[in-house]
């Protein structure tokens, strides 16, 4: 689809008499097809970025195309699998180290620059051995972020999932307990002081914590995660934290977990979560400002969304129309394995519909 045909296809669907658009137009498209676009994960064999725009073109009206075709040339915001790898590779040495060299200085009163003498701290070694990474996605890439670690994070103090049975998590805490040791550490009765809760990108914050006001309990990954700590001994009720890693998240899904997650640590009587997020999403990018009178039209058309797709684990969000996302966040995000569905439903809806997206979502709830 390179070069004259991709010209060619995109100029008929735009209906240009010529091709002296494209120029304009192709190239960059072209570009960033090659380094991203063309390896969205859920294209089907052989598909291709080019050929994929021109179909999604061709649903809309011929009046309304050059809107569609504005969403994708100056709002669309991309994250590959590459970029992602990245940031995990970043992850441990420029956050997770940090914090642990900052509970060493503050409690053993040693200045923050004196890293040296941090790092050689029995305690600083002591707290590696006693953090915990849990992911709460397939997208955590705990795999990744264990070999960037370079041998500091073991198979024993890694899980690809929150939800830790009994025998696992006895398993853990007895194998924390060898690690000591070896290490010259005496424990009675081991425990994981830092727990690292792993995913890799959050839009609304709602799957994490939310506040359910028909039966007044708080729901989501955290509340879970938070008493199932408790309940199977895996820290120490006096001494522990908790840090949520997100990779990238929108600054609306930021603001909402650290509302609601503190609401929910003080009522309980738990540590306060700390929110780090090595990529933040700022407001800005959100399609509900800064928008053209044209998109902004595509965007309200009833015809260009459907509503098949909003099923029980869509409303949670709060709305019940397709056209904006899940929760109304209205974000230009493709992710490279797969798009949110709080983007606006013309880059995610479905293939099985119509219109379907320019990355089309395979879900995780197949109840539609």
């Amino acid at each position: 689809m390179h070069d004259q045909n991709a010209a060619k296809l995109l100029a008929k669907v735009m209906g240009w008499e010529d091709l002296e658009p494209v120029p304009h137009v192709l190239p960059p498209l072209q570009l960033l097809a090659d380094f991203k676009y063309d390896h969205y994960q859920q294209f089907g064999p052989g598909r291709r970025f080019i050929e994929s725009l021109a179909l999604w073109l061709h649903q809309f009206e011929p009046q309304d195309r050059q809107a569609a075709l504005e969403l994708v040339l100056d709002h669309l915001v991309f994250i590959s699998d590459a970029e992602f790898s990245h940031l995990v590779r970043t992850a441990y040495r420029d956050s997770i180290v940090p914090e642990r060299m900052r509970l060493v200085s503050e409690e053993h009163e040693i200045r923050s620059f004196r890293v040296q003498e941090i790092a050689r701290h029995p305690r600083f070694d002591q707290l590696r051995l006693t953090s915990l990474y849990l992911g709460l996605s397939d997208g955590a890439r705990t795999n990744e972020l264990r070999r960037a670690s370079d041998g500091e994070i073991g198979n024993e103090q890694i899980w690809q999932a929150y939800e830790l049975g009994d025998e696992k998590a006895e398993d853990m805490l007895r194998d924390l307990g060898e690690s000591l040791q070896r290490a010259g550490f005496t424990s009675d009765k081991p425990h994981f002081n830092l727990i690292w809760l792993l995913d890799d990108f959050s839009a609304s914050g709602n799957t994490y914590i939310r506040y359910d006001g028909v039966s007044r309990r708080f729901k989501g990954k955290l509340p879970k995660i938070y008493q199932r700590l408790q309940q199977r001994g895996m820290v120490d009720p006096s001494h522990y934290e908790v840090f949520l890693m997100l990779y990238a998240a929108t600054r609306q899904a930021i603001d909402h977990i650290e509302y609601w997650s503190e609401r929910f640590t003080t009522d309980h009587g738990f540590k306060p979560l700390q929110v780090r997020v090595l990529c933040p999403i700022e407001a800005e990018i959100s399609l509900t400002s800064h928008t053209s009178p044209a998109l902004r039209a595509l965007l309200d058309n009833p015809n260009y969304s459907n509503n098949s797709v909003v099923d029980k684990h869509f409303l949670v969000g709060g709305t019940d129309v397709a056209s904006l996302g899940f929760a109304g966040c209205a974000l230009p995000v493709v992710l490279g394995h797969n798009t949110p569905n709080n983007s606006v439903y013309l880059l995610w809806g479905p293939e099985q519909f119509k219109p379907h997206g320019l990355f089309p979502r395979v879900s995780r709830h197949r109840e539609f």
